[in-house]
């Protein structure tokens, strides 16, 4: 997966989030729901970044 492949899916999830919550007040258990399910999008995303920058990090030491 590339990085526009992993920001075009974080960003359907979003709206996916905020669609499922949007339609009334949000109780304690949905609040802890949607936060975890951002929480999960933001470390996918940065571990990303950080394998990323590792994999260039090699590659330079590589080559």
């Amino acid at each position: 997966m590339n990085e526009a492949e992993l920001r075009h899916w974080k960003s359907h999830a979003m709206v996916d989030v905020l669609l499922e919550f949007a339609g009334g007040a949000m109780t304690p258990g949905d609040t802890t729901k949607a936060l975890a399910r951002t929480t999960l999008h933001t470390v996918t995303y940065e571990d990303f970044r950080q394998d990323k920058k590792a994999l260039a990090r090699r590659k330079a030491t590589d080559g």
